[in-house]
C-alpha cells in the first residue's frame, strides 16, 4: 500500500523517544486531518480518556476545531463503554438510530461511524470516531486504515507517557481550552463571573476570584474583586487593602504564587489551606490584577496549572485591560455630563466638544459651539483672563457672561490646561457653573438678613449698621443729622379686636405712608411690632436747623400717620408718637440714638400722645433715675426697706375716727426717702406690683391686729390693691392666707380699687369681690372720677364706698367746675346707697363744703398727715378715748 508524504512524516516520528504537548498536539491534528482524507470521512475526532473523572475530553476535531476540549461522561454514552472495552475497531451504521449513541454529541446525524479504542495502558488510552460523509461510502480497506491511524495514535500516546507533567499538562489545556471557545462571544463583567465559575468547576478550586489592583496616590494598594465564585461570593465588588492579603506576596515577587494557609480579606467565609495567585499584566509588564485559586486540601501543580492556563490568561488580560478603559470612559462620561458646563478646546481654544449642561446654561447648541474659537467668537476674555489662558495656565474666576438670548448673567470657570505625553499643552478643560440662582439665593438671605419681611423696610440689623456708618459719616463732614423713633398710638387696640391679619395689614399700609417723606439717602427701618425709625443725615450744619427739619417732618408724619385707614368696611384710626433726637453731639456714641429717641418718644405720650417730642439732658436724668429706681426695688422688699404709713379717716359731720388707710413708703438705705408716686408706677410695670401688694396686706393686718390687741380698735383699716394684683389667680386664695396668718377681722378689712381694675374684667372683678364680701371684707374705688367712669358697671359691682379724688378736692372752693364734680359724685352715691370718703382735704372749707353736701368721710392734712404705725397708735387711743 502506497502512503502519501504526510503519511510518512507520522510515521517518522517512531524514531523518537518521547513527543512535547505541543508536537503530540501538532501529531495528532496531522493524524485526523490524513483519516478525514482516506476515509473519505465527514469528520475526524480523537478523544483522550480522563480516568481520574471517567470522562472523554476532545483533543482534535477535524472540521469543528470549536469542540476542541468538550467532555463526555463515559457513562452517559454507553457506546463509549463498549468501545473502550473492545478490542477491534466498531462500526454503527446509521448511528442515530443505535440506542447507544442517540442524542450524544457523536451520534447524533444519520450517518456511518466508525469507532476506534487507541490503548498506551489502562491510564492513558484515546478514541478515535470517524463520521462518514454522507453520499460516499468507507473504502474497501476501511479497517486496515483504521487499524494503522490507531497504531501511530498508540505509538504518540506511548511517546508522551513517559513524561507524566506533559501528560497532566495535556489533559489540563484540553479541559481549558473549552473555555476559550465557550467564553469567545463573552465579554466585561459578563465574561469575569462565568469565567471564575466554569474556572472553580474545571479546576476543583473552593474559591476563585479576579482582584482589580487599585492604586490611590501615595496611599496604601487595594484590591477590588470583579468578579468570585464560591467562598468569595460575599466579596463581589468589594475593597480590600493589598497588605491584608497574602496576595501581596504576588506583587513584590512579580510572579504566580502558592501559600499555605494563607491571610485572606477578613469577609472570606472560609478559611482555605492553599492559595494559588497568578499575575495579570498590562501588555506582558507591569502587574494590574490577579486570578486566585483557594483550596481546602489537594491542589495541582501551580507551574503545570500556570502552563495549561497562559492561553487563557492572555484573553483574561486584555479583557481586564479593556475593563479598566471602560470603567474609565463611563466615569469620564459621566463626570463630562453633570449638572456642571464643560468644554474642551484645543490650544488655540477652538471648541472640540461641549456637553448638554452647557448647552442648557448659555443656549448654544453643540453643532453650534463646536469649531468656535472662545474669546473671539463665543463669549470675550478680559486682559488678564486672556494673556492667563494664551500661555496654557490654570485660570478660576467669576465672570458676566450672555446668553444665547442676550440675557447677561453670573458664570463661575475654571480653566484647566491638560498635557500630553510629551508634556506639550494640549487642550484646555473648561468647567462652568451658572451663578444666577446662587445670586438669587445670595440676595434673598440678604433680604432677610437685613429687611422686615412684612414691610420691605430696613430691619433692626441693618439700622444699626446704618446708624453707625452715618453717624462716624456726620462727625467727619460736620453736619447734623437726626433720628426719629416713631410709635403707633392704640395700634394694640386693633391688633387685639381685628386680629394679626389686620395688624399686619396696618402695618404695611403705614409702611406706604412713610416712605414718601424720606431720600434714598434716609434710612426708614422697621424695629418690630408697631416701632419704626427714620435715620435721615446731613440735614445742616446748624444744630437748630436740623431740629427744626427734622421736628417739621415728625409732624407731617404724625398727621399721614393719623388719616384714617378703611379695613374691611370698617374705619381705623391711629396715632404716632415721635420721639427725636439730633447726632453728633458731645459725648454722644453710635449706641445712644435709639435709646435717646426712644426716650423722647415716651415723653411724647406722656405728653398725651400724637405729638413730637426732642431728647434733653433732663429727659436722660429721668430714665436714669426710673432705671435706678426699678433695679433697686428689686432689694427693697428683701432688705426691709419698705415700711407703711397710715392716715387716719374721719365722720365728716362729727369729726369721730372711723378708720385709717395704708399707705406705703421706701426709705433708702441712703436715707432718702422715694414717694410712692415715683416707685408704685414702676412696680406695676412688672410683677413686682404683686409681691409688695401682698406684704403690704399682710403687714397692714398684723398691724391692726397688733393695735387691737392693745385694745386700740379702729373700726376699718383700708388698703389698696394694684389691678394686676386683684386679676392674679390666686388673689382671693391669698387673702384667705393673710386673714388665717395674722386673724385679721375680715369686717374690719376694707379693699380699695381703682377702676382700671374693673376695665381689665369686669366678670371676674364681680366674681372676686363677691366671693370677698361674703366673707365681710368691704370694697372701696378709689381714685374715682379720674379714669373711665361708668355708671354701668357701678350699679353691678358690689362696692361700699366710692372715695373722691384729691384733683377734686383741690379747688374748693375757689374752683367751680371741681365743686360741681363733686357734688354730682356726692349725689349719685346717695342714689346708689354707697358712702363717700373725699381724699386730700386740707383746709376748713373744703370740710364746710362736703359738710353741707352730706360727703360721709374725709381724710387728708386738715385732719393729719400719714402717720408712722407708733405715731399713728397714739393718735387713734386719744381719737378713740374721747369717743
Amino acid at each position: 500500500m502506497m502512503l502519501s508524504a504526510p503519511f510518512s512524516s507520522l510515521l517518522s516520528h517512531k524514531n523518537t523517544d518521547s513527543l512535547s504537548v505541543a508536537a503530540f498536539e501538532t501529531h495528532i491534528h496531522q493524524l485526523c486531518q490524513m483519516m478525514q482524507t482516506l476515509l473519505h470521512a465527514g469528520k475526524v475526532t480523537f478523544w483522550l480518556l480522563h480516568p481520574a473523572r471517567s470522562e472523554v475530553i476532545c483533543l482534535q476535531d477535524i472540521p469543528h476545531p470549536e469542540r476542541i476540549g468538550l467532555s463526555i461522561p463515559i457513562d452517559t454514552v454507553s457506546a463509549l463503554s463498549d468501545a473502550f472495552n473492545h478490542t477491534s475497531v466498531l462500526e454503527f451504521p446509521n448511528a442515530h438510530l443505535d440506542i447507544r449513541l442517540r442524542n450524544t454529541p457523536i451520534g447524533h446525524e444519520p450517518v456511518d461511524i466508525i469507532m476506534a479504542r487507541v490503548v498506551c495502558d489502562d491510564d492513558t488510552q484515546g478514541m478515535l470516531v470517524c463520521r462518514k460523509e454522507q453520499d460516499h461510502d468507507w473504502p474497501v480497506n476501511s479497517r486496515a486504515l483504521v487499524n494503522h491511524f490507531v497504531a501511530l495514535a498508540e505509538q504518540a500516546l506511548l511517546m508522551l507517557k513517559p513524561d507524566a507533567s506533559a501528560w497532566r499538562h495535556l489533559l489540563w489545556q484540553q479541559r481549558l481550552h473549552k473555555l476559550t471557545y465557550q467564553l469567545a462571544t463573552k465579554t466585561g463583567r459578563l465574561f469575569f463571573t462565568e469565567l471564575v465559575e466554569q474556572l472553580a468547576n474545571e479546576i476543583g478550586a473552593d474559591a476563585v476570584w479576579i482582584g482589580e489592583l487599585l492604586q490611590a496616590g501615595h496611599g496604601a494598594a487595594s484590591v477590588r474583586i470583579i468578579a468570585g465564585c464560591g467562598a468569595t461570593i460575599a466579596l463581589e465588588h468589594h475593597r480590600y487593602p493589598l497588605q491584608e492579603s497574602s496576595c501581596r506576596l504576588l506583587y513584590l515577587a512579580d510572579d504566580w504564587i502558592i501559600q499555605s494557609m494563607p491571610d485572606l480579606p477578613a469577609t472570606m467565609l472560609i478559611q482555605p489551606k492553599w492559595l494559588i495567585a497568578v499575575p495579570l499584566r498590562h501588555n506582558q509588564q507591569r502587574i494590574i490584577g490577579h486570578l486566585s485559586f483557594t483550596f481546602a486540601d489537594q491542589h495541582p501543580d501551580p507551574d503545570e496549572l500556570v502552563r495549561a492556563l497562559q492561553p487563557l490568561l492572555t484573553r483574561i488580560e486584555a479583557e481586564l485591560i479593556r475593563y479598566q478603559a471602560e470603567s474609565e470612559l463611563r466615569l469620564s462620561s459621566v463626570a463630562f455630563d453633570t449638572n456642571k458646563g464643560c468644554i474642551i478646546t484645543d490650544p488655540t481654544l477652538t471648541i472640540m466638544r461641549v456637553n448638554q449642561a452647557f448647552t442648557d446654561i448659555t443656549g448654544i447648541s453643540a453643532e453650534q459651539a463646536i469649531g468656535c474659537e472662545l474669546g473671539k467668537e463665543i463669549w470675550s476674555f478680559s486682559e488678564q483672563q486672556g494673556d492667563a489662558l494664551l500661555k496654557g495656565q490654570h485660570w478660576r474666576g467669576e465672570v458676566e457672561r450672555k446668553r444665547l438670548n442676550g440675557d447677561l448673567y453670573p458664570q463661575w470657570e475654571t480653566w484647566t490646561p491638560v498635557q500630553d505625553e510629551t508634556n506639550r499643552f494640549s487642550h484646555y478643560v473648561i468647567s462652568i457653573d451658572d451663578l444666577t440662582e446662587r445670586v438669587r439665593s445670595s440676595q434673598r438671605i440678604q433680604a432677610l438678613a437685613y429687611y422686615d419681611e412684612l414691610t420691605g423696610l430696613a430691619n433692626r440689623r441693618r439700622l444699626l449698621e446704618q446708624v453707625n456708618v452715618l453717624f462716624e459719616q456726620a462727625k467727619v463732614q460736620d453736619e447734623v443729622g437726626a433720628l426719629l423713633f416713631i410709635d403707633l398710638d392704640h395700634f394694640k387696640n386693633i391688633n387685639d379686636s381685628l386680629g394679626h391679619a389686620a395688624g399686619d395689614w396696618v402695618l404695611q399700609q403705614v409702611a406706604e405712608r412713610l416712605k414718601p417723606f424720606f431720600t434714598k439717602n434716609d434710612e426708614l427701618a422697621r424695629l418690630g411690632g408697631d416701632e419704626f425709625v427714620a435715620l435721615l443725615p446731613g440735614l445742616s450744619s446748624n444744630p437748630p436747623q436740623a431740629e427744626m427739619h427734622a421736628t417739621l417732618l415728625a409732624e407731617q408724619v404724625i398727621e399721614a400717620v393719623s388719616a384714617p385707614y378703611y379695613y374691611a368696611g370698617q374705619v381705623l384710626h391711629l396715632g404716632a408718637s415721635i420721639g427725636m433726637t439730633l447726632y453728633p453731639t458731645r459725648h454722644q456714641t453710635p449706641a445712644d440714638l435709639l435709646k435717646q429717641a426712644d426716650t423722647a418718644m415716651y415723653q411724647a405720650k406722656a405728653d398725651g400722645r400724637s405729638t413730637v417730642r426732642a431728647f434733653d439732658a433732663t429727659m436722660q436724668r429721668k430714665v436714669d433715675k426710673r432705671l435706678r429706681i426699678h433695679n433697686q426695688l428689686r432689694d427693697a422688699l428683701r432688705n426691709h426697706e419698705l415700711s407703711l404709713h397710715y392716715q387716719p379717716q374721719h365722720m365728716v359731720a362729727t369729726g369721730e375716727l372711723i378708720g385709717a388707710e395704708a399707705l406705703i413708703r421706701w426709705q433708702m438705705p441712703e436715707g432718702g426717702m422715694i414717694s410712692p408716686i415715683e416707685f408704685i408706677p414702676i412696680a406695676e410695670e412688672t410683677d413686682l406690683i404683686i409681691d409688695i401688694g401682698q406684704w403690704v396686706m399682710e403687714e397692714a393686718c398684723h398691724q391692726y391686729m397688733h393695735w387691737y390687741a392693745l385694745d386700740i380698735k379702729l373700726p376699718q383699716l383700708s388698703v389698696n390693691v394694684s389691678a394686676k394684683q386683684f386679676h392674679h389667680s390666686k388673689f382671693t386664695e391669698r387673702v384667705y392666707e393673710v386673714l388665717d396668718k395674722t386673724g385679721m377681722l375680715p369686717e374690719a378689712l376694707n379693699l380699695e380699687i381703682t377702676e382700671s381694675v374693673v376695665l381689665e374684667g369686669l366678670e371676674d372683678t364681680i366674681q372676686k369681690m363677691t366671693e370677698l364680701k361674703s366673707i365681710g371684707i368691704s370694697f372701696s374705688i378709689d381714685d374715682f372720677g379720674t379714669g373711665y367712669s361708668s355708671l354701668g358697671y357701678l350699679t353691678r359691682l358690689p362696692v361700699n364706698e366710692l372715695k373722691i379724688d384729691r384733683t377734686f378736692i383741690k379747688g374748693i372752693p375757689n374752683d367751680v367746675s371741681n365743686m360741681a364734680i363733686a357734688e354730682a359724685v356726692l349725689a349719685m352715691a346717695r342714689h346708689l346707697g354707697f358712702n363717700v370718703t373725699a381724699e386730700g382735704v386740707e383746709t376748713r372749707q373744703q370740710l364746710q363744703f362736703l359738710k353741707q353736701q352730706s360727703c360721709h368721710f374725709y381724710q387728708g392734712y386738715l385732719a393729719s398727715k400719714p402717720l408712722s404705725a407708733d405715731v399713728m397708735s397714739i393718735y387713734a387711743s386719744d381719737h378713740l378715748r374721747k369717743k
